[in-house]
């Protein structure tokens, strides 16, 4: 029976990995242009969400606007609200 016997010199395995890791670099290139633009994403920490038994709220934290869910037995509603609006109504 013949032994097989495998040699692997330094400058063939550096090659190899070079390559290797330039084919990975390139495979999870992305290019500028097919990336979303900011204005397209809406950042989604900007909303808050509070949820009781009974109603829940959903704030948008940069323009202050709500809307409610009141809990009560009846046909499920959304309610419109701003805290801009309610603080002028306070304020007369």
């Amino acid at each position: 029976m013949k032994t097989i016997h495998f040699s692997l010199d330094i400058k063939s395995f550096f090659v190899g990995a070079f390559t290797l890791g330039g084919i990975l670099l390139l495979a999870n290139f992305t290019p500028a242009g097919k990336g979303q633009s900011a204005s397209d994403i809406i950042d989604t920490r900007r909303f808050q969400v509070v949820a009781g038994d009974r109603e829940t709220v959903i704030l948008d934290t940069q323009t202050g606007r709500f809307i409610v869910s009141p809990g009560y037995i009846g046909q499920p509603r959304w309610v419109n609200g701003d805290f801009e609006e309610l603080l002028k109504r306070e304020r007369k």
